[in-house]
């Protein structure tokens, strides 16, 4: 893919010391929006390609302490977020809101976990939030007539430009071996069409794990036909969150739908992709730490976590060898092999989860450091940047659950990008 041809383009201003993204929109207009490179760029540097000036871009992103400011413009977007844990898909669809020139207004978030949704409140301050199980307003069959509950969300919400939908994955995902492909809370996925069916929202994104694709209830087919029986054009796929630009191995499944757009989901990850970018890109420089703030806290080790940490660095490994394994671990043919594992400055991480802060949970040990990551390091390998807010009075449990269940807000930039361009 030429430079012309590309949606999205930089362009490095080094006597202004920023790089200006330049988005192409569908009318022929271009909309730029400035990155400040606060120390990311020596002036002796000239990056000449456009991944080059990408990289600094998104790295520019990630690293603003401060929300970037949005225009006030005449075309407002209303947004609704539903299973919205703390907001990370909105806030990847504001993002490309901003960069295509429009006032994105999240009006309302739906979850059951209270302590996400103060998390939204506070970085979404214009949505409404409400703390209820959508099985609660949205039980009626796809040909119900609307019950009271549905016709007063519908009156509330009003009109909807986009919805988005990440409902919960542990009973798809293969690493819940109780109630895979069986948890009750698999229907939620089905719920979200009868979302759209009420409030008839412009444009729906679905997100999911991969495994969704195995559900015994086949989720993915039915609300696949029951969006395009309401006359919704319907993609769906499995997406490498790395071709994206995403700092880690992480894979979901999306379902994307329009009432005014056709879109090839694998078009636009082309028209994204991205080069591989690796830890050292995200974190490299988060070595120093004020230790006094919470998402820089360290986990505290146990003698044995210490010394299992010191073995790979000792041994200049990346690999936890059985024999300093865990006796249910030390089985050649486990499955887990990168469990007690250290990162790679080269590479990308691997998933992201909620047990980002303990050895035995993933490969989680620092590639430098004898220790497992900070929430920090661990947000900023979810491309999740610096500014947003978590709050002074969330726990450190809370904080790597919302931490580790993000859908990277890269993924929601793009798929917004082009659904709004």
């Amino acid at each position: 893919m030429t430079s012309e041809d590309r949606i999205t383009t930089f362009r490095l201003d080094s006597d202004r010391g920023v790089v200006w993204r330049r988005i192409a929109k569908s009318n022929g207009r271009v909309v730029q929006t400035a990155f400040g490179m606060n120390g990311l760029l020596d002036r002796k540097q000239r990056p000449a390609t456009q991944h080059a000036l990408a990289d600094l871009a998104d790295a520019a992103f990630l690293r603003k302490k401060q929300q970037p400011k949005t225009v006030k413009r005449r075309r407002v977007v209303r947004i609704v977020d539903l299973f919205s844990g703390c907001g990370f898909m909105t806030l990847g669809v504001t993002e490309a809101l901003r960069a295509l020139g429009c006032n994105p207004r999240p009006v309302m978030a739906f979850d059951t976990n209270e302590d996400a949704l103060r998390v939204f409140k506070l970085n979404f301050p214009t949505a409404a939030t409400e703390s209820k199980d959508i099985r609660d307003m949205l039980y009626g069959t796809m040909s119900a007539r609307l019950s009271r509950e549905e016709r007063l969300l519908k009156k509330t919400l009003k009109r909807v430009d986009i919805a988005m939908a990440g409902p919960p994955c542990q009973g798809h995902s293969d690493l819940n071996n109780h109630t895979r492909r069986h948890d009750p809370k698999n229907g939620l996925y089905f719920r979200v069409a009868r979302f759209a069916k009420v409030i008839r929202p412009t444009h729906l994104i679905i997100e999911n794990v991969p495994a969704v694709l195995h559900d015994k209830g086949h989720v993915v087919s039915r609300t696949r036909r029951a969006l395009e029986a309401l006359g919704y054009s319907v993609d769906e796929g499995t997406v490498r969150l790395t071709d994206l630009g995403v700092p880690q191995t992480r894979r979901r499944h999306v379902m994307v739908a329009s009432l005014t757009r056709d879109l090839c989901l694998a078009d636009i990850v082309e028209s994204h992709r991205s080069q591989s970018r690796s830890v050292r890109w995200a974190i490299g420089d988060l070595r120093r730490r004020d230790r006094a703030e919470l998402l820089h806290t360290v986990a505290r080790q146990t003698k044995t976590t210490a010394k299992r940490i010191g073995y790979l660095f000792e041994h200049r490994c990346y690999e936890l060898p059985n024999h300093q394994r865990p006796r249910c671990h030390r089985d050649n043919n486990h499955t887990y092999k990168s469990v007690y594992g250290r990162l790679r400055w080269r590479e990308p991480a691997q998933t992201i989860t909620s047990g980002f802060m303990c050895m035995g949970q993933g490969r989680f040990v620092h590639p430098a450091a004898r220790r497992t990551l900070t929430p920090r390091e661990a947000a900023r390998l979810q491309f999740i940047p610096d500014f947003f807010q978590f709050g002074n009075d969330i726990g450190l449990a809370a904080l790597a659950e919302m931490i580790g269940n993000a859908v990277p807000p890269k993924l929601t930039y793009v798929l917004a990008l082009e659904l709004f361009r």
